[in-house]
């Protein structure tokens, strides 16, 4: 049985093995009310088509039937599997490629045809059945004696395909660890076996790119189990692939995206500062201050999630504890988030710049600073 498609994507584009159509030597040109032919869809069927390979199929534009000279652009593609390329076809079979410049140069001259090559390649799929879908685009020409892109034809085009994947797998074909605290080392687990028609297929082994995820086999009713752990390291974005190998004699192997956020132990969003406009010669009500906050979450689960304020000063380190009242309260539900409001005192003529350090103990770290921003409600 095999896995119920998650997503659609498009490619392009269309075929035909027939001959162009006999062109004359020179091309019309640009009528002059602007109007362009109404156009029906370029329509092709690629077929099921096994993963990881990929089909290509030329398409060639009958150009003629603008009724001008147009230079082809580009193609349009809304999915991420397909490709596509533009040529000028000789009629000894010398092909160029269009580079998509509005250059004259790139419009099809005497005995040349456009052709629309397009490639769908599976191999940049997740290992999920894709039934029969049906996609849409269209080739971007442009008249070769317009100025503005309004004039610009768009050629629909209709694809239709599917994909075959010889695998199960369930129940992540992508594995995402979205934020991962440097103090943690999550793992997610998914299940692989050959489909009825691979049923035997063996997975003898697993490969990362990237050391800092760790990727293991386990035997498993019929085929394996993978566990992927990760262990963080640098902060930021990070993505790697896991390859699962089979021992069908094709090299067939089962691919897994894997993505996940290094994120420090201890975080404030949406960032880490609180910043404010306030009438420097009045204290703030409690009101005022309402929305004045940060929320800070201690990820490490081996220490309590309380926070203490361990000073506030100003940019030259001064101290500035009498100016600034700084609460910290439990966030409901979430028992690992701490909301940090700060309300002015008063005592200042001006705006305030500094910051405000959070520690899990007064006299220790670890500690978070805030920066604290107050901004002078009189000033214009």
């Amino acid at each position: 049985m095999r896995t119920a498609a998650l997503a659609s994507c498009l490619a392009w584009a269309a075929c035909s093995d027939a001959a162009p159509t006999p062109r004359p030597s020179a091309l019309p040109s640009a009528p002059q009310d602007g109007t362009a032919p109404v156009l029906e869809a370029l329509e092709h069927d690629y077929g099921t088509i096994p993963h990881p390979e990929s089909r290509s199929h030329d398409f060639v534009v009958d150009v003629q039937r603008l009724g001008v000279r147009c230079i082809p652009l580009r193609t349009h593609l809304d999915c991420s599997c397909g490709r596509a390329e533009m040529l000028l076809r000789s009629k000894d079979g010398h092909e160029r490629i269009v580079d998509g410049s509005p250059n004259p140069d790139n419009a099809p001259g005497p005995g040349e045809s456009l052709v629309v090559r397009v490639t769908i390649d599976t191999v940049t799929k997740e290992a999920v059945d894709l039934p029969a879908v049906t996609s849409h685009g269209q080739v971007v020409l442009q008249p070769i004696e317009a100025t503005a892109s309004v004039r610009r034809i768009q050629w629909p085009l209709v694809l239709r395909y599917g994909i075959d994947v010889p695998v199960d797998v369930h129940p992540f074909t992508a594995l995402d660890f979205g934020k991962v605290p440097m103090c943690t080392a999550p793992e997610l687990q998914t299940a692989i076996r050959g489909d009825r028609a691979h049923a035997a297929w063996k997975f003898p082994s697993v490969a990362s790119s990237d050391p800092a995820i760790e990727a293991s086999l386990t035997p498993e009713d019929g085929g394996v189990r993978l566990h992927v752990r990760c262990r963080p390291g640098e902060p930021g974005n990070h993505r790697c692939l896991v390859s699962v190998a089979t021992d069908d004699a094709s090299g067939y192997r089962v691919n897994f995206p894997v993505t996940w956020k290094v994120v420090p132990d201890i975080e404030a969003n949406p960032m880490a500062k609180i910043s404010f406009r306030a009438d420097p010669t009045h204290e703030q009500d409690e009101a005022s201050a309402v929305g004045q906050f940060v929320v800070v979450t201690d990820h490490d689960a081996r220490r309590p999630a309380e926070f203490v304020v361990s000073r506030i000063v100003d940019d030259a380190g001064n101290d500035a504890s009498k100016h600034f009242a700084v609460r910290i309260e439990a966030v409901p539900g979430q028992p690992r988030q701490m909301r940090v409001t700060a309300r002015y005192l008063g005592g200042l003529t001006d705006g305030f710049r500094g910051t405000v350090v959070l520690a899990k103990d007064a006299a220790a770290g670890p500690t978070l600073p805030l920066e604290l921003a107050m901004f002078s409600s009189l000033s214009r």
